[in-house]
């Protein structure tokens, strides 16, 4: 071993923990296949090492499999019911896991190393430190069960401290504009689609006229755009038993379905300004000019006010402007958040909010009606304080 060797050696891990290695064998090549340990200290880590000798003799190691090819195999065995168009967003919390921790072997996985990944995500917003959280408790539980290891280290770990997520459900005010102004431009029938029906913008952006029956006042979630860049391309839904749903048609957005001649109901009901499919890129510029349209209206402006460019005004103006402006910003996903509070409100029950949001699983729905309640039992708090700062205030 060479001098700079021992030094390393001695000093030990940038990161402060202390190796222990175990040779188990040979590969294929012929050179030593070894396995390695980590801990605060060599106590800790050969303890690690003795537990993990007798797991083995026990049948229950295998020191072949690390934690990302175990989460890579996961998801080809165990990961059902995701469509193509959201198998992205779906591998995330995979990935991340796979980053914080897949160099160590499924069997020394411990508590306080999923803990620790865990807490990396502190401050994210909930949905997002909820999603990590149970895919952990998922991919090793299924390891347990297959005798990888002998206990889940996920079972106990804390949920740390989130953000309120970035969707929100709209004010009553910024509804009513819709529902009085969708006509203003050819994004507001997608609006009164995604805000009565739920729709994510996936199925805005597949649905066709003929998945929507007016005689029966039904409409059918059957296909979706699957979005790669700046295209899309339309897939059945019938694949996935939770996408394919039928939603009813309320009063008002069968009023505004109806607006459409007859002759028009033909193909793909949200078309780009030319009529074609919708492109990503095409959606955003559609939406953007909605949006904009609707805060004119809120600002008593002309809908068609092209060629002025407000920044070019001088800064004092621009202020001015902005102080006594009203403001209309929303998101696509916030009319389908929209909708979801409404069933909320409504009191449906989860397992038929499930159903009408095409949810894969229950725990999906149920994780946003938890939200609900916080937040329900949060306003309710809010109003008793006030309510008993004002009695004893009174009676003072």
């Amino acid at each position: 071993m060479s001098e700079k060797q021992k030094k390393a050696k001695k000093k030990g891990r940038s990161d402060g923990r202390v190796q222990v290695t175990l040779t188990v064998g040979r590969n294929a090549d012929g050179s030593v296949k070894r396995m390695y340990f980590y801990g605060k200290n060599k106590t800790e880590t050969n303890a690690k090492k003795k537990e993990y000798l007798q797991r083995k003799n026990q049948g229950l190691a295998d020191e072949d499999v690390t934690v990302r090819e175990w989460v890579e195999l996961f998801k080809k065995l165990y990961r059902q019911n995701v469509n193509e168009a959201y198998l992205r967003n779906d591998d995330v919390p995979y990935d991340r896991l796979s980053r914080a921790i897949g160099d160590m072997y499924i069997s020394e996985v411990r508590e306080a190393d999923l803990q620790n990944a865990l807490n990396e995500v502190k401050g994210m917003s909930v949905s997002t430190i909820r999603k990590y959280y149970f895919t952990m408790k998922r991919v090793f539980e299924k390891a347990r069960r297959n005798k990888l290891i002998s206990d889940n280290p996920a079972e106990d770990l804390m949920i740390p401290q989130g953000t309120q997520g970035s969707h929100r459900a709209l004010d009553r005010w910024e509804v009513d504009l819709i529902l009085q102004n969708w006509r203003v431009h050819r994004a507001g029938l997608w609006a009164m689609l995604m805000l009565l029906c739920g729709l994510r913008r996936g199925e805005l952006m597949g649905l066709h006229w003929d998945s929507i029956d007016l005689d029966t006042r039904l409409l059918t979630v059957r296909e979706v755009a699957v979005l790669k860049g700046n295209s899309s391309h339309i897939e059945q839904r019938a694949k996935t038993a939770a996408g394919l749903r039928k939603i009813p048609i309320c009063n008002q957005l069968y009023d505004a379905l109806s607006e459409t001649p007859e002759s028009e109901r033909i193909g793909l009901v949200a078309r780009s300004a030319k009529g074609k499919q919708l492109t990503p890129r095409a959606f955003d510029r559609g939406w953007e000019t909605f949006c904009d349209m609707l805060e004119r209206i809120l600002n008593d402006e002309p809908t068609d006010q092209r060629g002025i460019r407000w920044d070019l005004l001088p800064p004092e103006e621009q202020e001015l402007r902005d102080e006594h402006r009203y403001w209309f910003r929303i998101r696509p996903h916030d009319l389908r958040h929209t909708f979801t509070t409404g069933l909320f409100n409504a009191g449906m029950a989860p397992k038929d909010a499930q159903y009408y949001l095409g949810h894969s699983s229950i725990k999906m729905t149920m994780d946003l009606y938890t939200h609900f309640t916080e937040e329900s039992n949060e306003r309710a708090g809010k109003a008793l304080v006030g309510f008993l700062d004002g009695w004893l205030g009174s009676g003072s």
